[in-house]
């Protein structure tokens, strides 16, 4: 078996990613079904003189029984303690992170009502306390599961080892500031990178020094939640994501640089291992920098012993040297797609590109030849960057734009030079100032051109297809069986790569381009998860009205934000009836985002008049019409509520919480789906509506639910177990929980 760690890595990387969110029994059942397929792979002569097989079912059990050892011995004791109020003692281990007003650090917590714990949390403080990073904070402190309330912080936070947070009871804890002297060199490291990231801002101000800051370290604190979205929906996430891209150019940078020098081989390549490690460390030891700087020290160490390598191997086995530290981490969506996009690269460069080259050494015109080579491999990189990377994308974010491969050729040239000049800017201006401030003009004109790429493919929307869950299923399940039915030919001698590239090509963008047309045809109203509040995101045809943008949950401006993302990003229509908590508080985060069209309103929050400055504002209507919605608002003694009627459906958007039903037009009350906050309506014994949705917080949610699911009425509550899809065409109505 010429490549054992690319079977070992990969198998480990599969197996855990599939079986990520899955509890202890499907795990053990999967443990099982590979123990017997271990046993009669064994029992095979051809399997056992291959031993890939048997090497594949033998690592399958071992990524199951580090799974079922992670689940048992780490995360099921951490989460044992959400609920609970206990006597703490924290560790901080980082700078802290300032969101909605509150501090976040991370933490380790040494002990947990007096019994050693060593459990990494994330803890939050509603004002700054009085404390650098390997300081110690004892209190009383209230447990909490991290992202309990969203599928993918939940997922997230699991991966990187976070299981739980935690908030003090104020005034009850205390901090112990420990010498500088008795750190441990983790503070030196956190202290160079809070240095990196003053330099780089006083160099370059502003945005493009919060994406030169994302660029050089990884910090993407500073940049806005709108600059995020352009990079994410125009293919380019991964330039502001610290992994193989930056590390790669800043070793090969050294080691070019050594080996200018007229320095041996051996002395550079040991020298930039050190810098590679130093990297590892300043970026924050993420999964991708970690995969990557794996590589990159494999290729340096081949270099010393003068060794071969080969990429592959070298792939599998920083995966599995990552699932033996924390198999969680193949669930990291960071490194799922650092380790795929990868894999897509090595396979172009090992099988596809020599082929490539081959066909064009027999050109005789070599001017022409020249210009399209350089032009078919400037395609093909970012094409082979992304071929393995689309069913993560497809998962996570239901859509693909086919201008990624556009966007990169633009960017990543872009991005190198503005990795290296923001370099050069943080280090001439540490050392002098303002005396010689050129490579700081120079990044700051790179990073506002790179922004500018990310906004202008962002807006390019004509290639853009969007799928949802089920059908982007489908389509990666049909994609998957047909490279496994051209893998079993392989095995017989029956090669099929380009008929198989092809249908999988076929069933990808038509699949796609049915899942957009039917997506846009439907009405669809996501009733988001954002506690006692209203905030309704109505979609139908390419058009978007958001429905208040109100809420008391911890991350209602994100819930909002992302599912903003989801439909293309933008809004047509934004109503606000009142300015109180229940209709707005998300209002002046979302603007920030997007900015809205058309804006009706009955009163504002003050501050965000001055965020209208490009839409339509105007005062509330009784009636508002579009080209695919008709609203009707209804003022109550409280608030209001809002009649939305389509094509496809009916709903009442009910802002105040108590209300008289029976006072409402007929119109209201043959409504098909009625949503309400923290409370159901008052007479609803003239109740027509086939579904009711509650918005409210945890237990209120679900003690509304039982009690009008007992008087016979159809009803489902966030109660911050997530949002609440409702897809509606032809009069047909389904709902589901995002």
């Amino acid at each position: 078996m010429p490549r054992p760690f690319a079977v070992i890595g990969f198998t480990v990387f599969f197996i855990i990613s599939l079986f990520f969110n899955y509890d202890t029994g499907a795990i053990t059942a999967a443990l099982c079904v590979f123990a017997v397929a271990l046993v009669i792979s064994v029992f095979i002569t051809e399997a056992r003189k291959n031993r890939v097989f048997p090497c594949a079912f033998a690592t399958g059990v071992i990524a199951c029984l580090l799974l079922l050892s992670e689940l048992n011995f780490n995360y099921i004791p951490a989460v044992d303690y959400a609920g609970k109020t206990c006597k703490t003692t924290l560790l901080l281990t980082d700078y802290p992170e300032q969101n909605y007003g509150n501090y976040y650090y991370d933490a380790e917590a040494l002990t947990v009502d007096g019994e050693k714990s060593g459990v990494k949390l994330r803890v939050v403080f509603s004002s700054l306390p009085d404390a650098e990073p390997y300081d110690i904070v004892e209190g009383n402190f209230t447990f909490y599961v991290l992202g309990a309330t969203s599928e993918e912080f939940l997922a997230s936070n699991k991966a990187k080892g976070v299981f739980i947070g935690a908030y003090p009871h104020e005034g009850e804890y205390s901090v112990k500031n420990i010498p500088e002297s008795e750190k441990p060199f983790s503070k030196t490291v956190v202290d160079i990178r809070k240095v990196i990231k003053n330099a780089v801002h006083r160099a370059v101000p502003g945005e493009s020094g919060a994406l030169a800051t994302a660029l050089l370290i990884g910090d993407r604190n500073d940049l806005s939640s709108g600059l995020l979205s352009d990079f994410r929906l125009s293919g380019m996430t991964h330039i502001i994501c610290v992994s193989g891209f930056h590390l790669s150019l800043c070793a090969h940078f050294i080691l070019g640089l050594l080996k200018k020098m007229k320095i041996g081989e051996r002395i550079s390549s040991s020298i930039t291992a050190f810098a590679v490690a130093g990297f590892m460390l300043i970026a924050g030891m993420t999964y991708s920098v970690v995969r990557s700087g794996i590589m990159m020290l494999l290729y340096l160490l081949s270099n010393i012993l003068h060794k071969k390598r080969d990429s592959l191997n070298s792939l599998g086995f920083a995966l599995t040297v990552i699932a033996l530290f924390n198999p969680f981490a193949m669930g990291s969506v960071g490194l799922q797609l650092s380790a795929l996009s990868t894999l897509g690269l090595i396979m172009y460069s090992q099988y596809v590109k020599p082929k490539i080259d081959e066909r064009f050494k027999k050109s005789d015109n070599i001017f022409i030849t020249d210009i399209l080579h350089s032009f078919i491999g400037a395609v093909m990189i970012p094409v082979s960057a992304t071929a393995f990377t689309v069913p993560v994308l497809m998962k996570i974010y239901y859509e693909f734009n086919f201008a990624v491969y556009a966007s990169n050729m633009l960017a990543v040239p872009i991005a190198s030079l503005c990795i290296i000049f923001s370099a050069a800017a943080a280090v001439c201006g540490t050392v002098f100032g303002e005396n010689f401030d050129f490579p700081g003009n120079l990044a700051d004109f790179l990073c506002s051109l790179l922004i500018r790429i990310s906004r202008f493919f962002a807006d390019f929307d004509l290639l853009t297809f969007r799928a949802d869950s089920d059908t982007a299923a489908v389509i990666v399940c049909g994609v998957l069986m047909l490279c496994f039915m051209s893998l079993f030919m392989a095995y017989f001698g029956k090669k099929l790569p380009g008929l198989t590239c092809a249908l999988c090509a076929v069933i990808f963008t038509f699949g796609l381009m049915f899942s957009s047309v039917s997506r846009e045809s439907e009405t669809r109203l996501n009733i988001l998860d954002v506690g006692n509040g209203t905030a309704v995101l109505a979609s139908k045809n390419g058009e978007n009205i958001l429905i208040g943008c109100g809420g008391t949950e911890f991350f209602g401006s994100k819930t909002i934000a992302d599912t903003i993302q989801k439909y293309g990003n933008s809004v047509d229509c934004m109503i606000v009836p009142s300015s109180d908590e229940y209709s707005s508080s998300y209002l002046i985060d979302t603007l920030l985002f997007t900015k809205p069209e058309t804006l009706y309103y009955g009163t504002l929050p003050h501050g965000s008049m001055h965020l209208l400055a490009e839409s339509r504002v105007f005062e509330l209507n009784k009636q508002i019409e579009s080209d695919n919605f008709n609203c009707v608002y209804y003022p109550t003694d409280n608030s209001g509520c809002i009649y939305l009627q389509t094509v496809d459906m009916s709903a009442l958007v009910c802002f105040d919480a108590v209300f008289d039903y029976s006072a409402l037009p007929d119109e209201c009350k043959n409504a098909d789906i009625v949503i309400t906050r923290n409370d159901y309506p008052e007479n609803l014994e003239n109740k027509k509506c086939s579904l009711m949705i509650v918005n409210s917080e945890n237990d209120r949610g679900i003690i509304l639910q039982d009690e009008l699911s007992d008087s016979g009425v159809r009803c489902v509550a966030t109660a911050g177990c997530g949002d609440i899809l409702i897809r509606a065409e032809n009069g047909y109505i389904s709902a589901n929980r995002n």
